[in-house]
């Protein structure tokens, strides 16, 4: 049996047992304020008592909840490759669950009706959610993004979708939110809505600093013409590929150095028109 094994199973047997706890002592919470003793005392006694039986909870609960999170971020600091966004995320799911855990049976340790509160609340949910429709939008889509992963922090990516009008948006992921994907390029910084990045054309991989352009030819221009063109117009320094084949047009991808202007690819389709 290897070290990194048996770390493994005492990181599991460590959730396993904080899990456990967190039950036990929400089943001996509620035990403990339906016991016939306690109802036995008078009305403000047992009051009292009931109160501090839920502080108790509040504490020991969120305390026993911290540490089944911080025992999830130390099984996952022994993985080297492990993705730091996928921590994040089940780190805040982790919390999230049991934290309102630990407030839903509190609530009831108060007598407190949770149902009645949700129902209560649920046209105000219904308002803010339409209002909220963008913000729920990027969220869920950052959520997918973390659990896909079509491209890593640090990547040259180029982003292509009907919601930037068909503009490419190219440069290196330097982060990846709950919201947003921000992408740098020769000290321009763009701030893309996680919605609009799931609905793009992704292109992972192009060489970092060169600049990407999708460029829709008609049939009557030949691609090898063009690409020779281009290829004397920059030094035989230009990438080119179809990509799809449209109606009257197909779409070619240029790719050429940072240094060199994308006017080129407009004077050599210039040149082509005028020859026609």
């Amino acid at each position: 049996m290897t070290e990194g094994f048996r770390r493994r199973s005492a990181g599991w047997r460590r959730f396993t047992i904080y899990l456990v706890l967190l039950v036990v002592l929400a089943v001996a919470a509620y035990l403990g304020r339906e016991s016939e003793r306690l109802q036995s005392l008078p009305s403000l006694d047992r009051q009292i008592i009931e109160w501090g039986i839920a502080l108790a909870w509040f504490v020991v609960g969120a305390l026993v909840v911290n540490q089944l999170r911080r025992t999830v971020n130390a099984m996952a600091a022994r993985h080297p490759s492990a993705d730091i966004r996928v921590l994040s995320v089940v780190n805040r799911a982790l919390s999230a669950v049991g934290y309102a855990f630990v407030l839903v049976i509190g609530l009831n340790l108060l007598q407190v009706k949770v149902g009645s509160i949700l129902v209560g609340g649920a046209v105000t949910g219904v308002i803010v959610g339409v209002g909220a429709q963008s913000t729920l939008a990027n969220l869920i889509a950052g959520l997918v993004l973390f659990a896909v992963r079509p491209f890593q922090l640090g990547e040259y990516v180029s982003f292509r979708t009907y919601l930037f009008g068909g503009v490419e948006y190219s440069g290196t992921v330097v982060d990846v939110n709950w919201y947003h994907t921000i992408l740098e390029e020769g000290g321009v910084r763009r701030v893309l809505p996680n919605a609009s990045v799931v609905s793009s054309a992704i292109t992972v991989g192009a060489r970092e600093g060169n600049k990407l352009c999708t460029v829709p030819l008609p049939y009557a221009i030949s691609f090898r013409d063009f690409e020779a063109k281009m290829s004397e117009m920059t030094g035989g320094r230009a990438t080119l590929a179809i990509r799809e084949f449209g109606t009257d047009t197909y779409t070619v991808q240029v790719e050429i150095p940072a240094e060199i202007d994308l006017e080129v690819i407009r004077e050599a389709i210039a040149a082509f028109r005028a020859q026609g």
